[in-house]
């Protein structure tokens, strides 16, 4: 079964192309009535055109006629298809008007051309994918490009008289189709066809058999099944409905030529279609299924025009009224689970993060795991408990003024109702006793507000689980009722404990989706029945479509999940603006909603994690939603998460904001840019954030482009380990144009701090030292003082006009912050 990714989605009547990419071990059987144009990017494969077999490896080109039976047999085959229209020949040519070709490089013998058609298809993909300005204008171009090819050099020539023959074939071809397009759908007979064209019907069926390989029921049947074809796909008609409407007598016949054609049942070839479409989205792992075009890019196939920056004017009056702001997204942190912070290299990241930033609480997941031997039981079966690993997490925690945000989970192996369901290492299994389970609950409350002090914990903060609205395979009880009953439990049992300690919502999985009614709603007001209402709410946002299928899912560093990423760049703000909603409909008031983890990808995997790209979706989002949620807790910490092995390498596109051995990557310096706002807010724009802080100004810019649709679902393409920019169409700089009025007449100091490709990215920076594996410590700290921020600094003065003017140029994914302060104001002259 193939896997399609279509690059074009939907059918643009002013595009003369459609472009596909197909995963495949068949493609069945076909005709249509466009050329097409293929490459193969992968595999070996048999190519069948009419009764004629082919055999294709990596890089072969082909092209099929139109209204041509084809199809292709392999392994695990990519390719990577043009489709045409044949009218497009139809309007230049005037003989023939229907040219015909046979391309199929494995049994040709015309390099260059078929060098030039593998430049094309490459160039013609990217296009599509990155959708740049103009790009409709480079299709055009590109596909009389094509054609050109195809024509000079793959035509089947034929002698004068026979071009003449064939050009009158051509146009009765063309009559003969067109009929059949308008007429499909009666019961048109061959005599009636006949006499529609002029011809006898022995002879008419006689040019059938010569011309279209098969006879005229035949070819009218393919014709109808190519449209029945089309509309299970893409309707929700049934098979009554689509027989008659694609001209069949009655479904029968239908489901009679269908089953002999595809050896299914209409319905079967739909349920499998659908499942398809679904889960063709990529699992979060990236792959390259097509790097193989990469190579043929690099000619010189068009001309290369390096646009003008793009021009960007803001105007700021600093004498407007302002309100305070209050940081929240500096509320949270968090690691991978509660048991990294036992790692002494965490331990540096963590405290360096907290000299440099300053955040109020850090989310400590899996604070019952087995790591931390909480929970035993000895030869009797009794219980054994010991909190030292959680003193020792707790202990440090308190130690760099961090108030812990403790998450009940997970499950101790010897609690567990299923011992071997297992996530990320920890046991995520409903309890085999909830009594039991409260009982740890209430031991370790115990513990630790005789340690800490009962006043000291009521500032702590509290939730149970995480994520419990995924599926079984995940984080999810495989009754809901289970999880309702632990849940309320263990509310009453901290509650009792003592009623002031804030008790948070389960973080739960939230999907921004139409028609799509959050778990956490239902629950709501479940527990508002219950008499265990949370104090406040909690949620998980990544950036992802996620879809739930255990036969389709794959493993990554042990989670099991099938998703792609949003081609939407304003997700984070769609979820916030929904949720605020939410809390409104609920009639909640200004409950607490905390952003307890978020990210654009779950994975340890993208490679855009290490890049320029993470530093400027930070600072885009958290600028756009500022103070408007209760905190914005971004995973992670760091690159070293002690869930899985980790691979052996710098820039393996891991979620930190450090990497494994504590090199702050770009991430990081977004958090050290936005911890230099201040404290009134000014105004914010596309692309900027003004803030005020006594006699300063701070202004904080990005300019953010979001990743292509073909990178959203998994498909590197022409990205590489060392270039991770590819999948940014739009690469253009951007011109800014900065005025403030109502500015104190005086002379300021404008500060300057970017992080760019340049300056402040240690991905950046490693890849210009060469981009090989850093072996010493000399090495690792060479790359770190490298990797600082760009930074610079002038004097300017204002006048009476009460206005400053400054320009700056953003790259591609650049942030910077420029802080405008007073030095010395002007005075008025004396009268």
């Amino acid at each position: 079964m193939s896997e399609n990714y279509y690059l074009i989605s939907d059918d643009n009547l002013h595009m003369p192309v459609r472009c596909t990419m197909q995963r495949f071990d068949h493609i069945r059987q076909q005709m249509h009535d466009y050329f097409e144009m293929s490459m193969l990017v992968s595999g070996n494969c048999t190519l069948q055109i009419d009764d004629h077999m082919y055999s294709l490896k990596e890089d072969d080109v082909f092209c099929v006629n139109p209204l041509t039976l084809h199809e292709l047999h392999g392994v695990n085959c990519v390719v990577v298809t043009v489709l045409f229209n044949q009218t497009l020949f139809e309007q230049i040519l005037p003989v023939p008007s229907h040219p015909r070709f046979f391309c199929v490089s494995s049994i040709s013998d015309n390099p260059a051309a078929f060098a030039k058609l593998r430049s094309l298809i490459a160039h013609i993909i990217k296009t599509n994918v990155d959708k740049t300005e103009g790009y409709e204008l480079r299709n055009w171009s590109y596909i009389y490009n094509v054609m050109d090819v195809l024509y000079r050099n793959f035509r089947i020539k034929l002698s004068t008289s026979k071009e003449k023959k064939n050009h009158k074939y051509a146009l009765r071809i063309s009559e003969i189709s067109q009929i059949i397009q308008q007429r499909y759908t009666e019961n048109i007979t061959l005599k009636e066809l006949a006499d529609e064209v002029h011809l006898s019907v022995p002879y008419l069926s006689k040019f059938f058999v010569e011309y279209y390989g098969m006879n005229f029921l035949g070819y009218l049947n393919q014709y109808r099944l190519m449209h029945a074809v089309q509309e299970l796909s893409t309707t929700d008609k049934n098979i009554d409905e689509i027989a008659i409407d694609s001209g069949f007598p009655n479904s029968h016949a239908f489901v009679t030529l269908f089953k002999k054609q595809y050896n299914m049942l209409p319905k079967e070839y739909r349920r499998e279609q659908k499942q398809s479409k679904e889960l063709s989205t990529q699992p979060i792992e990236q792959h390259n299924y097509i790097a193989g075009l990469k190579k043929y890019l690099n000619d010189d196939i068009h001309t290369q025009v390096v646009s003008p920056a793009t021009r960007q004017d803001i105007s700021i009056s600093v004498g407007q009224s302002s309100y305070a702001l209050v940081h929240t997204w500096k509320k949270m942190m968090t690691v991978g689970r509660a048991s990294d912070i036992l790692i002494s290299d965490v331990q540096d990241m963590l405290s360096h993060l907290q000299r440099t930033i300053g955040f109020e609480y850090i989310k400590l997941c899996g604070i019952f795991s087995d790591e931390l031997h909480v929970y035993n039981e000895n030869a009797a079966g009794s219980p054994v408990y010991s909190f030292s690993y959680t003193d020792k997490v707790l202990d440090f925690v308190c130690k760099n003024n961090l108030k812990p945000w403790i998450q009940l989970s997970y499950m101790p192996e010897k609690l567990a109702k299923y011992p071997n369901k297992r996530l990320f290492g920890s046991n995520v299994s409903q309890p085999q006793s909830v009594n039991a389970w409260c009982t740890l609950v209430l031991k370790f409350l115990h513990h630790i507000s005789n340690r800490y002090g009962i006043d000291v914990i009521k500032n702590w903060k509290f939730g149970l689980w995480n994520q419990p609205d995924t599926n079984p395979d995940l984080f999810g009880f495989a009754n809901e009722k289970d999880f309702f009953e632990f849940y309320r439990e263990t509310y009453h049992c901290l509650k009792d404990f003592c009623p002031d300690i804030e008790f948070s919502l389960p973080p739960t999985y939230y999907i921004v989706a139409d028609d799509y009614e959050n778990w956490y709603l239902h629950f709501w007001e479940w527990c508002r029945t219950n008499n265990c209402a949370p104090d406040s709410l909690s949620f998980t946002y990544y950036d992802t479509k996620l879809f739930s299928n255990p036969n389709h899912s794959k493993e990554s560093f042990g989670f099991v999940y099938t998703m792609s990423l949003s081609e939407n760049p304003d997700g984070l703000k769609d979820f916030v603006m929904q949720v605020m909603r939410e809390r409104r409909q609920l009639k909640l008031g200004n409950m607490p909603i905390y952003l307890s983890e978020w990210n654009n990808t779950p994975s340890q995997q993208d490679l855009l994690n290490d890049t320029c790209y993470k530093s400027c979706y930070i600072v885009k989002n958290i600028l756009e939603n500022y103070d408007r949620l209760s905190s914005f807790t971004y995973q992670a910490l760091t690159d070293l998460m002690a869930d899985g092995a980790l691979p052996d390498k710098l820039f393996f596109g891991g979620l930190g904001l450090y990497t494994i051995n504590g090199i702050p990557k770009a991430s990081y310096y977004a958090y050290t840019l936005l911890n230099q706002l201040g404290d009134q807010f000014l105004g914010r724009g596309d692309g900027y954030f003004v803030t005020k802080k006594n006699n300063s100004y701070q202004i904080m810019l990005y300019n953010y482009k979001h990743f292509n649709y073909l990178y959203a679902n998994g498909e590197r393409f022409d990205m590489t380990e060392n270039d991770r920019y590819t999948v940014f169409a739009d690469a253009e700089p951007v011109a800014i144009g900065l005025t403030l009025s109502d500015i104190a007449p005086g002379e300021y100091k404008v500060s300057e701090t970017y992080v760019n490709r340049t300056h402040g990215s240690a991905y950046d920076q490693w890849t210009a030292m060469g981009a090989i594996e850093l072996t010493t410590a000399e090495e690792l700290d060479l790359l770190k003082m490298a990797s600082r921020p760009g930074f610079h600094q002038s004097l300017v003065n204002v006048g009476n006009d009460k206005i400053l003017e400054l320009n700056a140029t953003l790259e591609l994914l650049e942030i910077r912050l420029i802080n405008i302060t007073l030095i010395s104001q002007l005075r008025s002259p004396d009268k």
